[in-house]
């Protein structure tokens, strides 16, 4: 244990006090389940905006992708940003889709366009292991940073920020995530652009930083890495992480949050272009603060403690303040996202599924609960977590891809796949691409391409078993 830094521990209490007030402020705004799980359906252009760029730039994007240039360079451009672009834009184009089926969690549109209800728990299962392992990265990325720069045991200070995470998320639901995301996503953008012209302007220019970037590893600054990425590989990167666009519960509930169909096109289109613009001068930043550690002869064994380990032995005090802001923005807006999601899914796609007659009341308190369950469990976990921060990311991403995207996007365009095909291909599709993944990618063969091609198959096979008939209205089956 490092010596406790009272500024970066004054820091820190004090950005916790200013979330847990909003959250306080937004239990006395949340009067109804839907306030509770969609914002009661009154989401603003700006405030959705907003949060969902705070809910997208994470630990993954803050602490994950800085260690994986630190490590590999320039090539996770090529593996796993193009991916997560594309799959925004796409989600632009079925914003119409989902609004016309006027649900709000993916698991209520594929029982809509597949007529089984079954689909809903099973689905739900998929997403709540998703948000879970979501959950655990970004507690690992804040617990390691906050102890990094604080000194402050990890294990006790997992337990603090896991405590802040559910306390405010369970006052407000997504009334507290969208106003703390407006302040969190606002301090992010523009905390990591004051900390890049920092490092630009004290290495000496971005040609000076690229020119240094290159010269410690040329594989660094190549598309595909010094052998990190074969083309195959990068192109299951960027099916693997498309395909969790669309996927994520969050991003549903925040299109059927908003007030309408054009608010919800300009959120995802006006978010897009600043995620695309930040993901760039992260990316920069990555070089930069490899760069920096390599000069002043600091080399650190976990990746993920590259940026941290740079805030504490490069950066002056006064501006790693605002870099750490601008990092726990990011933790924080992110983690509160997938708490809530957790509470949503477990009461509305499993918990109602079994209990079709429980009143809106009952139903929130099963989503408080819920998120006080998972909450806790992934701090406990988090404790001593599995793998790294991108290690984490990409099982849940391949999770994510090989249970819905062929089944989804076909069952949005294409209304007469029968519904029992469509949850045989979630669940083969899950199965698979994770066992896949557990094993290590057995003979080289990427995790998602087994999902997705297991998925193919039970779309085929369960075409041929149950025919081909327009999807029936949903009931309860």
């Amino acid at each position: 244990m490092s010596e406790v830094n009272p500024f970066y521990l004054a820091t820190f209490v004090i950005y916790l006090t200013i979330i847990l007030l909003i959250g306080g402020w937004a239990y006395l705004k949340t009067n109804t389940v839907d306030d509770f799980w969609v914002y009661g359906k009154d989401l603003g252009p700006t405030l959705a905006t907003w949060s969902f760029v705070a809910n997208f730039v994470s630990s993954v994007s803050v602490i994950g992708f800085i260690g994986a240039v630190y490590a590999d360079g320039y090539s996770i451009m090529t593996g796993v940003i193009f991916g997560l672009m594309l799959g925004i834009g796409c989600l632009y184009f079925v914003i119409d889709k989902v609004r016309n089926i006027d649900k709000f969690t993916l698991p209520d549109i594929i029982a809509e366009v597949t007529g089984s209800q079954r689909a809903r728990p099973i689905a739900g299962v998929v997403l709540l292991a998703n948000a879970w392992i979501y959950l655990i990265m970004q507690l690992t990325g804040a617990g390691l940073l906050v102890t990094t720069i604080t000194g402050v045991p990890y294990e006790y200070m997992i337990w603090v920020i896991g405590g802040v995470f559910i306390i405010y998320t369970v006052l407000g639901g997504l009334v507290s995530v969208a106003w703390t995301d407006l302040l969190q996503g606002t301090l992010m953008v523009v905390m990591i652009t004051l900390a890049l012209a920092y490092m630009i302007l004290d290495i000496g220019g971005i040609a000076a930083t690229n020119a240094q970037f290159a010269a410690i590893n040329p594989g660094l600054v190549a598309p595909l890495g010094d052998g990190v990425y074969t083309v195959i590989g990068a192109i299951a990167g960027i099916i693997a992480f498309f395909g969790t666009v669309f996927t994520e519960q969050n991003n549903i509930v925040r299109i059927s949050a908003t007030d309408s169909v054009k608010t919800a096109k300009i959120h995802i289109a006006a978010a897009g272009v600043i995620l695309s613009i930040m993901y760039a001068l992260l990316i920069l930043l990555g070089g930069a603060t490899t760069v920096a550690l390599y000069n002043a002869g600091l080399n650190v064994e976990n990746v993920d403690l590259a940026f941290p380990v740079l805030i504490t032995e490069y950066l002056p005090t006064t501006v790693g303040i605002f870099i750490i802001l601008a990092i726990l923005s990011g933790i924080l807006s992110t983690t509160d996202t997938r708490l809530h999601s957790c509470g949503i899914t477990t009461a509305r796609d499993i918990y109602d599924y079994f209990d079709p007659n429980a009143s809106d009341q009952r139903l929130m308190n099963i989503s408080r609960v819920s998120t006080i369950f998972f909450g806790i469990t992934a701090t406990a976990i988090a404790v001593d977590p599995p793998g790294t921060i991108l290690e984490l990311y990409a099982w849940r991403a391949v999770l994510l891809t090989s249970a819905f995207l062929l089944p989804v996007y076909l069952a949005l365009y294409k209304r007469d796949i029968p519904g029992e095909a469509i949850v045989l291909s979630i669940i083969a599709g899950a199965v698979l691409g994770m066992g896949w993944d557990l094993l290590e990618a057995p003979l080289g063969f990427p995790a998602v391409f087994v999902g997705l091609s297991a998925a193919a198959l039970a779309l085929a096979i369960g075409n041929v078993a149950w025919g081909s008939s327009p999807a029936p209205t949903p009931t309860a089956d």
